[in-house]
């Protein structure tokens, strides 16, 4: 008989004892009247389904896991083994997407905090995502490989294999730590010439043409707003903390993750126009270019942090800078910025800013190809990326619909 929903609690207790003493019929019993009688705790559909899975029926084990993910979307342990059971079924996409959903939900988690259970279901989980990642990355690449060879591709590649888990990844510098995506065989630099690029003198040469046009945007300030924006509770926003929703740094991006902001680019057309025709731009849809005028308020410092990909640069054309300003770090090498003057770097490396002086500091910042890749290299970088961007989000869409 169905429990009264004000010993709900009590019976669940002794619904997983059961269920921890091997009575699988007798938890059985108890999760179903838990259910019936009404209860949306998503651990009693949880515990139905955990009867079910170690009595390997693995369809009504999916069904109440289902259950347990839609009432409550953050239950790691539910996607977790919902991933599994979805495998056992040969179902390998819906496998996917429930690790994948365990996986962003576990996303930052100091890992000595984790279980071991957990860690062990997120590696299985992380291992299937790698393959599946990788035959999808290795059919975007089939065109490349076509049009140039294998040969022409081979660090790229590499990267992906790495990218995937499918090969591990040895730095090439101690202190280079890309955060998402790591180019092998490529002279680590801190910072770079301005001899690596033949475009240099004509960017430099433009300086005050794209100063004009940000002393007219400074005049209202309008477009601006805080670089750091992270949700008050998240990890991120402990880590920024100096920083979040702060406009100490502030910047006003023209192009944004690889889309160009019409309203940006129609006040500030000079210098779009300018940035724009750099050969090198770093094009990858979704991720870059980044254009932004990046202001540093006086007394501001940005804390040590590292970039995502080694395959891309950036580099700051300093407009406003006071004098005593302070000075841009990368790696243990110190440049002070210079009017006029591309500093051009490695933001794999730990690297921070600080504007020591008592005015604003304003560069505009842009990302560039490391100059390194060649083309046919830069053509399947951009197929890595988007292949990965792509498989998360579809996979992403199709997990919220369970």
């Amino acid at each position: 008989m169905p429990y009264p929903t004000d010993q709900f609690e009590s019976h669940r207790d002794a619904a997983f004892h059961s269920l921890k003493r091997g009575e699988l019929e007798n938890a059985k019993r108890q999760f179903t009247d838990l259910v019936t009688a009404g209860s949306k705790d998503p651990q009693d559909q949880f515990g139905l389904a955990m009867v079910y899975y170690n009595q390997r029926e693995w369809e009504a084990c999916a069904d109440h896991l289902g259950s347990a993910c839609q009432l409550q979307p953050g239950f790691v342990h539910a996607w977790l083994y919902l991933g599994v059971v979805e495998e056992q079924r040969g179902k390998i996409r819906a496998a996917s997407s429930a690790y994948l959903r365990a996986d962003r939900l576990m996303s930052g988690s100091d890992p000595s905090t984790i279980p071991a259970e957990v860690r062990a279901l997120l590696g299985r989980g992380s291992r299937l995502l790698g393959d599946e990642l990788f035959a999808v990355i290795s059919s975007d690449l089939a065109e490349v490989i076509r049009d140039y060879s294998p040969q022409a591709i081979q660090r790229i590649i590499h990267a992906a294999e790495m990218f995937c888990g499918k090969r591990q990844i040895r730095y090439a510098h101690p202190r280079l730590r890309p955060g998402l995506f790591y180019v092998p065989d490529l002279q680590p630099r801190p910072f770079f010439s301005r001899d690596d690029f033949d475009w240099v003198n004509d960017v430099e040469a433009s300086t005050g043409v794209i100063r004009e046009e940000l002393m007219v945007g400074l005049q209202t300030m309008q477009g601006f707003e805080p670089y750091v924006q992270y949700a008050a509770d998240s990890r991120e926003a402990q880590v920024w903390s100096s920083l979040n929703n702060s406009m100490s740094w502030s910047t006003l991006h023209i192009a944004r993750h690889g889309k160009l902001l019409e309203d940006s680019c129609a006040r500030f057309p000079k210098t779009f126009g300018l940035i724009n025709a750099i050969p090198d731009l770093h094009d990858v849809p979704g991720y870059g270019p980044e254009i932004m005028f990046s202001i540093l308020h006086p007394k501001t410092k940005i804390p040590a942090h590292r970039g995502s990909v080694n395959g891309r640069l950036v580099a700051h054309l300093p407009l406003i800078v006071p004098s005593n300003c302070g000075y841009l770090r990368v790696e243990e090498q110190k440049h002070e910025w210079e009017e006029g003057k591309l500093l051009i770097f490695d933001d794999t490396f730990d690297h921070e800013a600080i504007n020591e002086s008592e005015n604003l500091r304003v560069v505009l910042i842009f990302d560039l190809w490391n100059p390194q890749l060649t083309i046919p290299e830069r053509l399947a970088f951009q197929k890595v990326l988007n292949a990965a961007s792509r498989f998360e989000a579809d996979l992403i869409q199709e997990s919220s619909t369970t």
